[in-house]
């Protein structure tokens, strides 16, 4: 960390970090809860998704019109999103504001009406999302990869929960998961731009200092993959292509090679897919890859759509790219163009104080720290091609689960 962050924990294990931006005339706000879709029981699958919408439906004190109003009031905005591993509530608001933003934000997380009638309403936003992602096919295809990727495994569930299990759901049971894990062992307080660290950690004192530790989730890290493959059929006109492999840890050593390789093969414009796939051969408008780490292990993933009577092409042209990766590696300029563009980008994204906040709250709730983003640009430096060679053989050269997502999947060939 640098003079500019400031990190703090309480008696009872809660941690505030913060960031003072000189210059910026907004402040955002964030609390990480480490409780996500993998770490809920089969019958209560969604019930972190579940409660982030709840958390926004009012407190003991406040209705939902009123948080609504407070906030748009002062121009600003508050929002939630449910991961694999951990929850995030937010308020982004112009420094004036800073106080009453705070003091709204810790109020929704620890005081939820959780009404019963709430419970009901939001019971059905949420099957308006199910049926919305069930009926988009890019939705689909990446929900079927990651069911096969982590085969039996919590982290393979989709994290807005399974139509069954959102029914059966009570204000009782969302209230018990409120209460298990909403603790100040599982949390951390982020903030960023026009920000007083020790204001900051004396509302946290204030609100949360008096809730008991609490306990962190037990996991349990997936078993082996075997490579597979799963096809939909969809009434669409395109075949949309998702493969997926087991990626690296949050934490891995070799993370920052792993990002590099993830780059060059399908992170930017300039990558191999997006070169090959829809520049060269003009097989798809969208094309991409992506990693995503977790705990104990972590996935890397690769989408493309074209049109239904060219998806073997397409299928054929992915995996000779990946071949091409894990066999013959990547070149030195390619290794530099990553690095510059991937620093370049995470550089351009920290300019608002709620990217800032996102960094600090995400770093601090899954590895315990922040790495100050000089240090983060030196280990980035320091990857090599053989680092990159290794790790991309690591990775992709593993075995690899296809899913695909067409009007007949029959037609293609779906070798694993």
């Amino acid at each position: 960390m640098n003079d500019a962050i400031r990190a703090t924990t309480l008696g009872n294990g809660l941690r505030v970090v913060s960031e003072r931006v000189p210059g910026l005339r907004s402040a955002s706000i964030g609390a990480w809860f480490g409780v996500g879709g993998r770490d809920e029981p089969d019958e209560r699958a969604g019930a972190s998704h579940f409660l982030e919408h709840l958390l926004f439906k009012g407190t003991h004190g406040r209705s939902a019109r009123a948080v609504a109003e407070a906030i748009d009031g002062v121009g600003g905005d508050m929002n939630a999103f449910t991961a694999r591993e951990y929850t995030t509530f937010y308020a982004r608001v112009p420094s004036s504001a800073r106080q009453m933003a705070t003091e709204l934000l810790f109020d929704v997380i620890a005081n939820p009406a959780l009404r019963p009638v709430d419970v009901d309403a939001e019971r059905q936003v949420i099957n308006e999302e199910l049926v919305a992602a069930f009926d988009t096919p890019d939705d689909v295809v990446h929900i079927a990869l990651y069911e096969a990727l982590f085969n039996g495994h919590s982290l393979g569930r989709e994290v807005l929960g399974l139509e069954s299990t959102i029914a059966s759901m009570t204000s009782d049971d969302i209230g018990a998961f409120h209460r298990e894990w909403y603790r100040p062992a599982n949390m951390v307080i982020a903030a960023a731009g026009d920000i007083d660290h020790d204001e900051l950690v004396a509302e946290a004192e204030s609100t949360f200092g008096g809730l008991d530790c609490g306990v962190v989730p037990e996991r349990r890290p997936p078993g082996a993959l075997s490579a597979s493959t799963v096809s939909t059929a969809f009434p669409a006109e395109q075949a949309h292509v998702a493969l997926g492999w087991r990626g690296l840890s949050h934490d891995d050593p070799d993370r920052f090679a792993y990002a590099l390789a993830n780059q060059i093969l399908g992170g930017s414009p300039s990558s191999r897919l997006f070169q090959d796939i829809r520049e060269s051969h003009a097989l798809a408008y969208t094309v991409f890859s992506t990693t995503s780490g977790y705990a104990d292990t972590g996935s890397a993933t690769v989408y493309a759509a074209t049109s239904a009577g060219r998806g073997a092409e397409l299928l054929d042209s992915l995996d000779a790219a990946i071949d091409d990766l894990t066999t013959n590696g990547v070149t030195p300029h390619e290794v530099e163009l990553a690095r510059q563009g991937f620093e370049g980008s995470v550089v351009l994204s920290l300019e608002d104080s709620g990217s800032r906040m996102h960094r600090l709250g995400t770093n601090m709730a899954l590895r315990g720290t922040v790495l100050d983003l000089d240090a983060w640009v030196d280990q980035l430096a320091a990857v090599t091609v053989d680092d990159v060679n290794a790790v991309a053989a690591r990775v992709w050269g593993g075995p690899c689960v296809r899913s695909v997502v067409a009007p007949d999947p029959g037609l293609y060939d779906l070798h694993a």
